[in-house]
């Protein structure tokens, strides 16, 4: 059934029930359509439908005429195909009233073919499910805050024109990214990620051509396989092409070589529509025919000893060590252990006449400062035997006028005391 359909019908049987006086949720009917039942709905002047479910203002549709929407910042989150399909809204701002736990919702923005930028500007909690799969003119996507649940699965797919993909704030966190949440993009070129990302589930990646380098944030994990750098409807290495539409299954290539079988969605522009086809997923005005892309390698940036480093070697995947360019920040550290303590040393920062060494606490789940040094040296006692902690350490210079200047933040130092 078409998601409108769905829509309909469980905000009739939500009438119906709502005029018999019954006001609480029939959990057949939130669990089959999706949607719980509203005590109250309203539609704004600028033609924001908005309806009380669960005692927050949900946006479940619209009726304005387009063009740059803002998000009424009294809201709580945007419901599921709240405006899929719309062809008339080209930009989309979520304001940075709207509280943390504010979201965008499964398939919110689905299809809609005008759209071509998105700017959340403050903290939310998450982006749901293909919410903003089949945009084919969104161009850029820009986080000025948090997404602390994540991004959902296919969030951003098949959005053949996006280019760049931004957190604003490097200490903002990102709960994950779910699998293929940025699959079929054919003109992306730079995701920044925060230092604060959870897992990155398979698919991620893959049928990005452009995308030839991405860095990955020291804590991350990278979960399952495939996650990078696969090519659909090849013959061989690094080529895109089409299908003849006869039910015939595509096929994707790894970087080795290795094929592996797939059914893949097709876009026609007739039908405005994506189907299961024997074809690649691609808006037929722009990649019709057997036109090829190439599928440039893609060169990881990670910190030596992480999760990213492991999955790059194991998956043969080109990579780098990230480096320090900024002067400020302490690097070159070294370290002596013994069972109950942790000497740590690194390269003095030029000008520097003092040092901060913070200690992760595990009961806080945060750093804190264990204590000031003069020199780049420092000396943490009173630890367990055979255990891992870790440091981080922070120079301060002196400006002309005599004024402490705090520099960069080095990176986690991990050390594990001896038995």
């Amino acid at each position: 059934m078409k998601p409108k359909a769905i829509k309909a019908i469980a905000k009739y049987l939500s009438a119906a029930l709502l005029a018999a006086g019954v006001l609480t949720a029939v959990p057949e009917i939130t669990e089959s359509f999706g949607v719980a039942l509203a005590v109250s709905a309203e539609t704004t002047a600028d033609g924001f439908v908005i309806e009380t479910i669960d005692g927050k203002r949900i946006i479940t549709g619209y009726t304005g005429s387009g063009g740059a929407v803002k998000i009424p910042a009294g809201t709580d989150g945007i419901g599921q195909y709240a405006f899929s399909a719309n062809g008339t809204i080209t930009s989309l701002s979520v304001p940075s009233g709207v509280p943390k736990s504010f979201y965008i919702g499964d398939m919110a923005f689905y299809s809609c073919h005008s759209l071509k930028t998105v700017t959340v500007n403050g903290s939310i909690a998450r982006v749901g499910r293909s919410a903003f799969q089949g945009c084919l003119s969104l161009e850029t996507v820009t986080f000025k805050g948090s997404v602390s649940d994540g991004i959902g699965a296919y969030a951003f797919s098949s959005c053949q024109k996006l280019q760049k993909v931004s957190f604003a704030k490097t200490s903002a966190k990102l709960g994950g990214l779910s699998g293929a949440c940025f699959e079929n993009n054919f003109e992306l070129t730079e995701v920044q990620l925060p230092e604060k990302t959870g897992a990155i589930y398979g698919y991620n990646f893959n049928n990005c051509p452009k995308l030839t380098s991405l860095r990955i944030p020291e804590n991350t994990k990278i979960v399952g396989t495939e996650v990078f750098g696969y090519m659909y409807g090849c013959g061989k290495k690094g080529c895109y092409s089409t299908a003849d539409g006869n039910g015939q299954k595509e096929k994707s290539v790894k970087a080795d070589g290795t094929k592996s079988l797939y059914v893949i969605n097709l876009y026609t522009a007739d039908s405005a529509e994506y189907k299961k086809n024997g074809g690649a997923l691609y808006n037929s005005e722009l990649f019709s025919g057997d036109k090829k892309i190439t599928q440039q390698p893609i060169t990881l940036t990670v910190t030596e000893g992480s999760d990213a480093e492991r999955y790059a070697e194991e998956n043969g995947i080109a990579y780098k060590y990230e480096t320090n360019e900024d002067p400020s920040v302490p690097s070159g550290f070294k370290k002596s252990v013994t069972s109950s303590a942790v000497t740590l040393t690194w390269n003095a920062v030029e000008g520097a006449d003092q040092y901060k060494v913070y200690m992760y606490n595990r009961e806080t789940g945060k750093f804190t400062k264990y204590k000031d040094v003069k020199n780049p040296k420092c000396r943490v006692s009173g630890l367990e035997a055979n255990t891992e902690y870790r440091f981080k350490v922070v120079a301060y210079t002196k400006d002309s006028s005599g004024k402490s200047v705090k520099g960069g933040t080095s990176k986690t130092v991990k050390a594990v005391t001896s038995e």
